[in-house]
């Protein structure tokens, strides 16, 4: 008998074995799954995540999304690049500083994590947080975007096994 296994369970079984040895074993540490989400798979990763753990969840969302074809949105994003003008974000519902423990998730793109989370780290105190990033790529990989993770955020402590 041929078993179909949902895609989605497989990667957040996998998560939950990663993460077993970077999330705090007290209950009452304050956790919040933080995301960025351009496709809806990182979405889709990020609400597996809030429901095994039951933290609380938030979206990060632009000012201006990014919106029209592939070419369009990629066309936008290496301008933003070359000039360094980062994508504008709304203000985020929740208070950074009573968590104590960011499961960050974003998309990879050109090798790093999606300008949206440049721009939150960039605005954000990260002080003192533990940061376990997740992430989803159609190509290239995760670690090249931990290793710009940690230099964008010396304060914080950065798991060492995020999920990609």
């Amino acid at each position: 008998m041929k078993m179909k296994l949902n895609f989605w369970a497989v990667i957040i079984a996998a998560f939950t074995l990663v993460c077993t040895a970077c999330t705090p074993k007290d209950t009452d540490t304050k956790q919040l799954v933080l995301y960025y989400s351009q496709t809806g798979s990182t979405k889709a990763v990020a609400e597996e995540i809030r429901k095994m753990l039951d933290t609380d969840i938030e979206v990060i969302e632009l000012e201006n999304p990014y919106t029209g074809t592939y070419d369009e949105t990629l066309q936008r994003v290496r301008k933003e690049r070359e000039s360094g003008n980062l994508p504008k974000l709304k203000p985020l519902k929740a208070d950074l500083s009573k968590y104590e423990v960011i499961y960050l998730g974003y998309p990879i793109w050109f090798g790093t994590y999606a300008l949206p989370i440049a721009s939150l780290v960039k605005e954000n105190d990260f002080e003192g947080k533990k940061i376990v990033p997740f992430c989803t790529f159609g190509s290239g990989d995760m670690e090249s975007a931990m290793e710009d993770l940690k230099k964008a955020l010396p304060k914080a402590e950065i798991a060492e096994h995020g999920f990609g």
